[in-house]
């Protein structure tokens, strides 16, 4: 069933350390005679100098780190903070959102900020303006004194509002309809929405940002898995993005709470034409990884994210147990329930139907019986030609109208 599969490379984000030391002012001393040492050029001892003066008046530049209060909390990577990584979490987030150049970090050690900044990034998947950041270590005699954080822009605040607003309109039409849905109803819309309005194309413009979902309706997975955050939480649902690798490549998907339980999603493997581009004809949705359990989920996933992540072990919202469309025996009411699925969506014009199984004989059961013995066709009258693909894995069999 997951076949020809094609994979993206992540953008790494860019950190960029400068360690520029600054000496005590400079004094002058007589050199033995004797002295065989390599003696530096003028020049250089002047260009130093007047170096070390250039960073001292930067550093002396920078303002005070700011108490800044939080907008993050209650956001799942936040909360997996200490609180002192939190502090700086909230230092670095203001400054992107106001869109600072440079500012001064309530920290002088520089290897947790990747960790943090990443964390915000899978909190906020709506910070499309900014890419990645780098950050300034001002040292004396070895040991830092200030250390300053600058985002990497990709546009201006002119710019960027602009976007905003091209932006917010689309996100309304997305969440149209949905204020009073329950959680689940949220989660499947805005699944079903996603993979139905934007294609997933390797060469999108603005594949790592929601830009590219919805102003070019073309992304990968990292701008699904983005989009699906933002989304989810203008509705009211907690939810983070996860990175990590899937079948041997970079990935991105989500972890979301619905009614007090969390469960994975991964919105762009539901789309039918990523997994088999140039086999499919025509897109759907499969609703393979809408609210799933961990155990499903790490099949094929491995999450590679700086936040301790929960074990989702509640079927309560996933799809096929919501739709009542999970089985767990190939008896007589079940086989009659099954056939009744498929009849219901063939009579409707559904392109296509998905069940899934307990386990994988109860899957290679109905497969037997309603394909290979083509006891489809009790229900489907004057269906002569039926296409079908089956995920042993997930325990799941897709019919295919033509």
């Amino acid at each position: 069933m997951r076949q020809n599969r094609l994979y993206i490379k992540r953008r790494k984000l860019a950190v960029s350390l400068f360690l520029a030391v600054l000496s005590g002012t400079l004094s002058g001393c007589a050199l033995p005679d004797d002295f065989a040492g390599m003696i530096r050029p003028v020049e250089e001892v002047v260009s130093t100098v007047r170096q070390n003066m250039e960073l001292r008046q930067q550093m002396n530049a920078l303002e005070l780190p700011k108490d800044v209060e939080s907008i993050s909390a209650g956001r799942y990577a936040y909360e997996s903070l200490s609180k002192e990584e939190q502090k700086i979490y909230d230092q670095m987030l203001d400054a992107v959102m106001n869109q600072e150049e440079e500012v001064t970090l309530s920290t002088s050690d520089g290897r947790r900020l990747e960790d943090i900044f990443n964390c915000i990034k899978a909190d906020h998947g709506g910070l499309f303006w900014v890419e990645s950041f780098r950050y300034t270590q001002y040292q004396r005699n070895g040991q830092t004194e200030v250390m300053s954080f600058a985002p990497n822009y990709i546009m201006t605040a002119k710019e960027r509002a602009a976007m905003q607003k091209k932006i917010d309109r689309q996100v309304k039409q997305y969440v149209k309809g949905l204020a009073d849905a329950t959680d689940y109803e949220k989660a499947k819309t805005i699944y079903r929405r996603l993979i139905q309005k934007v294609d997933y194309n390797l060469k999108a413009e603005n594949n790592q940002n929601i830009i590219s979902v919805f102003i070019g309706k073309e992304t990968v997975c990292q701008g699904y898995a983005s989009a699906m955050q933002y989304l989810m939480n203008e509705l009211g649902i907690p939810c983070v993005i996860v990175t990590g690798m899937a079948k041997g490549g970079p990935h991105a998907w989500n972890l979301l709470q619905l009614d007090g339980e969390w469960y994975y999603v991964d919105v762009t493997w539901g789309n039918s034409k990523y997994h088999d581009d140039e086999e499919n004809d025509v897109k759907y949705v499969e609703y393979d990884y809408l609210n799933i359990t961990t155990e499903e989920m790490t099949q094929d996933h491995s999450p590679q994210v700086a936040f301790d992540l929960p074990v989702c072990t509640s079927l309560e919202n996933n799809y096929f147990v919501k739709e009542k469309k999970y089985f767990t025996s190939m008896d007589e009411t079940a086989v009659a329930e099954i056939g009744t699925i498929i009849r219901r969506a063939y009579k409707k014009g559904k392109s296509n139907v998905s069940i899934k199984f307990g386990n994988r004989e109860l899957c290679a059961q109905a497969k037997e019986y309603f394909l290979t013995q083509y006891h489809i066709s009790d229900y489907c009258e004057g269906l002569e030609t039926v296409y079908y693909k089956t995920d042993m894995q997930m325990n799941i069999f897709v019919v295919i109208f033509p």
